[in-house]
């Protein structure tokens, strides 16, 4: 790989991004809308008691905290890929003296990169009027930058090879909005994941989708006892693997019916 050409597409890349920061911050507010509904419905229906454990402060720090974590993990380039592969566009990609993976990473970076003082701006803000406050030690703050750092590979892997897929069908909008819906309901974000009905949890937690916001969320919480934790690190770890085997898969296959049909 052309290391040095890789990172002078991503700076281009988020250089190009900076000049329409203002759309991409309307877009981030948007994707913020959610989490901070579900915040005030969660405390309201906890009340001065808890559910599950998590009383009201809980899910005020959870959610603030889902706010940082999903930015920092939502794959935002997945979908043009399926429009590249339509229109033509993967063969000037091809082209190219670097690996195509770059210009996906460095959509995926640059539009974090511009995004992120926005979200730490309003994150910031609803922690100064919510009274946030997270106490967590040296060693597992590490911990949870690296349980962060797999959920980023297993969530944007899994969305860059199902959008891979675009290859094979035409039909790539709807498989990467199956994959949206379900981080939605097991991922976390419409509860924690430990708030999920009994049959729900248990098939969550041999999925990936969990591991990608939930997990970091709820260990940096202090929610999660020692054996949750080893048990989770290694689900993450085989998903991360699996899925990265997968992509290396799907993306050769791919690319010999690209070329196959003239591409």
């Amino acid at each position: 790989m052309n290391f040095r050409g890789g990172f002078a597409l991503i700076r281009r890349t988020m250089f190009g991004f900076m000049a329409e920061k203002g759309f991409f911050w309307t877009l981030t507010l948007g994707w913020m809308m959610g989490p901070i509904i579900y915040m005030f419905v969660w405390t309201v229906a906890a009340g001065d008691g808890s559910i599950t454990g998590f009383t009201q402060q809980d899910f005020v720090r959870y959610y603030i905290l889902l706010i940082l974590v999903n930015q920092l993990t939502y794959p935002t380039s997945h979908w043009t890929v399926g429009d590249q592969i339509y229109g033509g566009k993967m063969s000037i990609v091809l082209l190219r003296p670097i690996s195509p993976f770059y210009d996906v990473v460095a959509s995926d970076l640059a539009v974090k990169i511009v995004c992120m003082p926005f979200v730490i701006f309003v994150a910031g803000v609803a922690a100064i009027f919510l009274n946030f406050r997270l106490a967590i030690s040296g060693l597992d703050l590490l911990v949870a930058v690296y349980l962060l750092l797999m959920a980023q590979i297993i969530r944007f892997m899994l969305a860059y090879t199902l959008s891979l897929f675009a290859f094979f069908t035409n039909k790539i909008k709807s498989l990467l909005s199956i994959n949206d819906t379900l981080v939605f309901l097991l991922a976390g974000q419409v509860a924690p994941s430990s708030l999920l009905p009994g049959f729900m949890q248990d098939i969550s937690d041999y999925l990936p989708f969990q591991y990608m916001i939930s997990f970091p969320i709820e260990f940096s919480l202090g929610k999660l006892d020692h054996s949750q934790l080893v048990f989770g690190i290694i689900v993450q770890f085989i998903w991360a693997v699996v899925i990265i085997l997968c992509n290396r898969l799907v993306w050769k296959k791919g690319i010999r019916a690209y070329m196959a049909v003239g591409g």
